[in-house]
C-alpha cells in the first residue's frame, strides 16, 4: 500500500524538476602531447557549459584550461544524442591502449544521482550509430577548446 501512496503523492506534487545531465570525457595517454585531458559538460535547465583541463607531458607539467558556454543548438543536439545513445543500458567495456602509447578514454554520464561510466576506446558500441556521433561531437568540442586555449 505504501508504494501506491508514494506514487500518487509524486503524481500530485506536479512535474519533477529536470535533474540535468553531466558528461565527462576523460582521456589518458601513453606518451603524447598531453598526459590527461578531461572535458566536462553540464546541462541544467536549458543552460550548458563546457570546460577543459589538459595536463601536458614534460617538465614542468603545464595545465591547459579553457571553457565556454554551449549554444542552444549545441545543447539540443547533445541532449538528443545522449537520450538516443541509451548510455545506461550497457555496452560499457572497451580497451586500454596506453601501454602502446595509445589512449584510454572513458565517458561518465550522470542524470541526477544516476551515473554510468563507459570505456569508449575499443568499445564496439561506439563504433557506429548514435553513440559514435555523440563521441565524435564530444571529441570535436575537446579539440576546439584545446586549440583555442593555446
Amino acid at each position: 500500500m505504501l508504494p501506491l501512496f508514494w506514487a500518487l503523492a509524486m503524481l500530485m506534487s506536479g512535474p519533477q524538476p529536470d535533474p540535468g545531465i553531466r558528461l565527462s570525457l576523460h582521456q589518458e595517454f601513453g606518451r603524447a602531447l598531453y598526459r590527461t585531458c578531461r572535458l566536462e559538460l553540464v546541462i541544467y535547465e536549458g543552460a550548458a557549459g563546457a570546460s577543459l583541463l589538459c595536463v601536458r607531458n614534460g617538465l614542468p607539467a603545464r595545465d591547459v584550461v579553457n571553457r565556454r558556454t554551449l549554444t542552444n543548438p549545441e545543447v539540443s543536439r547533445l541532449i538528443g544524442l545522449v537520450r538516443e545513445s541509451n548510455l545506461f543500458t550497457g555496452g560499457y567495456v572497451g580497451e586500454d591502449h596506453t601501454a602502446s602509447d595509445g589512449v584510454f578514454e572513458t565517458l561518465r554520464v550522470s542524470r541526477g544521482a544516476e551515473t554510468g561510466v563507459l570505456v569508449t576506446t575499443g568499445n564496439t558500441t561506439f563504433g557506429s550509430g548514435t553513440r559514435q556521433t555523440l563521441l565524435v561531437a564530444l571529441q570535436t568540442l575537446m579539440r576546439e577548446l584545446q586549440n583555442s586555449a593555446r
